[in-house]
C-alpha cells in the first residue's frame, strides 16, 4: 500500500481525516509570522482565565519587582533566577513601605495583610508561568521560589505583626434598606425630568444599585451581567417575561448567571422579584425602553460605560471603580454619604437578610455566592467600618 492508501485505511480506523496530500511548503518568513500571530492569539485567549483587573494587578507587581531587581545592580538577578530569600527582602524593603494603605492612627497607615498575601499569590502564578513551578527545593535551587516555607511563615507572621502596630481588618459601611430605597426613589423622581444621555445615565445607575442590592452581587459582577445572564429558573431567557412589559408577579423567582465569579467557580444567585423601585426588574423596563428610544438598544452589556466621546454607549462591562464613582455621586448629591462604596450595598443586603428574613449563614452564602465563613464575616453588625472616600 501506498502512503495515501495507509493514511485512508488508519482514517478510517480513527475516524480521523485522511491526509490527501502534502501541503505546499510555506516561506521562512511566512511561518514565523504566522507562529508569532498564534501565540499571540494563544496570549489573549490564555489572559481571559481571569479578569482584566486581576491581569493587571499581577502585572503591576511583576514589573515593580523587575523595577527593584535591577535597583540592586547584583549579577544574574532576574525572575528566572530569584530566590526565597530575594523575594522576602523585595517584601521588607520595597513593597510593604510603598503599600501602606490602611489606617491605624491619624498620621500611620500600614499594608493589609490580606494585600499583600494578593501579592505573593500573583508572583507564584507569575513563576508559574515561567515554568518555575513546585515547591522551591533549598538544596537545588528550584521550583517556585513564592512556594517556599519562608514565605508561608512570613505572610503569617506578618499578619501578626500587623495586628501588633495597630491593624484591624474592617468592612465596607452598610448601605441599609431604608437607605437603598430613598436613594432609588430620589434617582427615579430625577429621571423623569430628564432627557437624553442623562436620563439614561440615570435609568443606568438605578438599574445597577436595584441589582447590587437584590443580588448581593459584588461591583464587577453587576456591570458585567448581560440580557442572557437572566434565566428562568426552568431554563431559557427570561427577557420576554421582563419586557416591554413585566409579565412575572411578585415573589416569582429567576436566576442571575454572571460570567465571571470572584473565584471562577460559577454559580448563580436566585432572586425574587418585588417589581418595586427596590427591583432590578423596575428599573430594566425602563431602560430597555429608553435604549431603544434613543435609538441605542441594549443587546448585550446592560450597564454599559459612556464612550470618550460623550454622546454613545461603548459595548463594555462596566467597572467596579465607574459604579463606585457614579455611586458616591449620587449619595453625596442627596446628602446622603457617609463614606460608603460599592460593597456597602452587598454588605447591607446581606445585613438585611440575616437580621430582617433571620437568613441562616448557609442561605446567604449560597445568595451571595460567597462562603459560609465570608457570609458571617459580612453579617457581623459590631465589626468595625472602613470609610472610603472617592472624590469625583
Amino acid at each position: 500500500l501506498d502512503s495515501v492508501a495507509i493514511s485512508s485505511f488508519y482514517s478510517q480506523l480513527c475516524g480521523t481525516p485522511a491526509i490527501t496530500a502534502t501541503p505546499k511548503a510555506l516561506s521562512q518568513q511566512d511561518s514565523l509570522q504566522q507562529y508569532n500571530a498564534g501565540l499571540q492569539t494563544a496570549a489573549t485567549i490564555q489572559k481571559k482565565a481571569v479578569k482584566p483587573s486581576t491581569n493587571q494587578a499581577r502585572h503591576s507587581v511583576v514589573t515593580e519587582l523587575m523595577n527593584w531587581l535591577h535597583q540592586l545592580s547584583v549579577p544574574g538577578k532576574s525572575m528566572q533566577t530569584v530566590t526565597p530569600e530575594d523575594i522576602l527582602v523585595f517584601f521588607v524593603q520595597q513593597w510593604l513601605p510603598n503599600h501602606a494603605g490602611s489606617a491605624i492612627s491619624s498620621t500611620q497607615s500600614i499594608a493589609a495583610p490580606n494585600s499583600l498575601a494578593t501579592v505573593k499569590s500573583h508572583l507564584s502564578k507569575e513563576f508559574e508561568l515561567l515554568g518555575r513551578t513546585g515547591a522551591w527545593d533549598p538544596q537545588r535551587q528550584h521550583g517556585n521560589p513564592v512556594e517556599s516555607l519562608h514565605l508561608r511563615e512570613f505572610i503569617k507572621g506578618y499578619k501578626q505583626h500587623a495586628t501588633e502596630f495597630g491593624y484591624q481588618k474592617r468592612g465596607a459601611v452598610p448601605l441599609e434598606e431604608s437607605e437603598m430605597i430613598h436613594l432609588l426613589q430620589r434617582l427615579h423622581l430625577q429621571q423623569q425630568s430628564m432627557t437624553g444621555k442623562e436620563q439614561l445615565l440615570m435609568l443606568r445607575d438605578g438599574f445597577i444599585f436595584s441589582l447590587l442590592w437584590q443580588s448581593c452581587f459584588r461591583g464587577f459582577n453587576a456591570g458585567g451581567l448581560r440580557l442572557q445572564n437572566i434565566v428562568l429558573p426552568t431554563g431559557g431567557t427570561a427577557i420576554p417575561f421582563l419586557f416591554p412589559q413585566i409579565q412575572l408577579q411578585p415573589g416569582a423567582q429567576l436566576h442571575l448567571l454572571p460570567d465571571v465569579t470572584k473565584n471562577r467557580k460559577g454559580g448563580h444567585c436566585t432572586v425574587t422579584l418585588t417589581c418595586d423601585v427596590l427591583c432590578f426588574s423596575f428599573w430594566l423596563q425602563l431602560l430597555l425602553q429608553a435604549h431603544i428610544a434613543a435609538e441605542q438598544p441594549i443587546t448585550n452589556y446592560i450597564t454599559r460605560p459612556l464612550h470618550s466621546s460623550g454622546k454613545l454607549f461603548s459595548e463594555l462591562p462596566m467597572s467596579s471603580s465607574a459604579t463606585w464613582a457614579r455611586l458616591t455621586k449620587h449619595l453625596k448629591d442627596y446628602g446622603m454619604y457617609t463614606g460608603q462604596s460599592v460593597h456597602s450595598t452587598r454588605r447591607g443586603s446581606m445585613l438585611h437578610h440575616k437580621e430582617v428574613h433571620q437568613a441562616t449563614y448557609d442561605d446567604i452564602g449560597e445568595a451571595a455566592m460567597c462562603t459560609k465563613a465570608t457570609a458571617k464575616y459580612y453579617t457581623d453588625r459590631h465589626r468595625p467600618t472602613r470609610l472610603r472616600n472617592m472624590p469625583y
